[in-house]
């Protein structure tokens, strides 16, 4: 058989096949539309990847690298503890849903995985800075302190972090400043700590009445802390300021009690 015989043969059964089946071509719009949502949602995975960067930025700043050799921490441990681990695949998952919608764009065939995934990272990391300059970051921080779940163990291991006073961490609000050298906060399980600064009594200055403060120091009694240093706390804050069950010493101010 010719070629020219079987290029006829090939076009009537795909014409006889297009009327079997009823196959019509699309509208131009259903392109249009499929492109639109691609774009958007691609786009959408942009700026929440961005908010994700502009968080881990925000953690990173506020981790407390200054106080380091007072825990007695390594470099690499204190990383490794402080690491936040959510936010980074949390990003990698937008990043990888951003390279997916790019590549299925138009002409996104076009180009190497290697360089969509690189531009998609580099994008979301310098809109993820702006993002961080303009307090997105600590607005996102804050927004789910309030409310989310697992917060201080799975979105804010900072918190988690700090408060183990065993090891000489502690964390909390401040709720009470004394004359002699000492305040008082509410840790994240509503106990309260009375905290005697007399070894870095020039840091009393740094502490505001119901702000998050980073102590570290030694437990010396019961919900008795002696503190070494202390840097006024910034991720989680909101979390701290939950309300939180009454405990056993009751003089706490009305914004740590739990609503009537």
């Amino acid at each position: 058989m010719s070629v020219t015989n079987q290029d006829n043969d090939f076009d009537r059964k795909l014409v006889a096949k297009i009327k079997a089946e009823k196959i019509s071509p699309k509208p131009r719009w259903h392109f249009l539309l499929k492109d639109s949502v691609i774009w958007a949602a691609g786009t959408f995975s942009l700026l929440v990847g961005a908010g994700a960067v502009s968080v881990l930025i925000y953690f990173f700043k506020y981790s407390g690298w200054e106080m380091r050799e007072a825990m007695h921490k390594s470099w690499g441990e204190f990383f490794l503890l402080t690491l936040p681990y959510f936010w980074i695949i949390f990003l990698g998952l937008f990043v990888f849903i951003l390279y997916y919608n790019l590549q299925h764009t138009k002409h996104g065939y076009r180009y190497p995985v290697w360089f969509i995934i690189s531009s998609s990272v580099l994008s979301s990391v310098i809109l993820g800075g702006i993002f961080f300059l303009a307090g997105l970051g600590e607005r996102i921080d804050n927004l789910l302190g309030v409310q989310a779940p697992f917060y201080n163990t799975v979105i804010n291991r900072h918190l988690d972090f700090w408060f183990n006073p065993a090891e000489g961490r502690l964390v909390g609000i401040v709720t009470d400043k004394n004359d002699d050298n000492s305040f008082t906060i509410i840790d994240p399980s509503g106990n309260e700590w009375l905290v005697s600064a007399d070894s870095c009594a020039s840091s009393m200055f740094l502490l505001h009445l119901r702000e998050p403060v980073d102590i570290i120091g030694q437990v010396t009694d019961d919900h008795r802390f002696a503190a070494r240093r202390i840097k006024p706390g910034h991720p989680g804050r909101s979390f701290l300021s939950r309300p939180r069950p009454r405990p056993s010493r009751t003089n706490l101010p009305p914004l740590l009690l739990p609503s009537p």
